[in-house]
């Protein structure tokens, strides 16, 4: 679970950072609201799964 979390917590940020960038950049269109919603909500669970993996431990 430790594992999954982090990698969901890294993933999230990064394709919510990805989208963000992409956005204010301008030059490209697209469904950048989506995006950054899908990588600040796997990076929030992946926080609770990190959470919960530490408080098991």
């Amino acid at each position: 679970m430790l594992w999954f979390g982090g990698a969901l917590l890294f993933g999230g940020v990064l394709l919510a950072a990805r989208a963000t960038w992409a956005a204010r950049r301008g030059c490209v269109t697209g469904t950048h609201g989506l995006l950054i919603a899908v990588g600040a909500g796997s990076a929030v669970w992946g926080a609770v799964l990190l959470g919960l993996a530490a408080s098991s431990s």
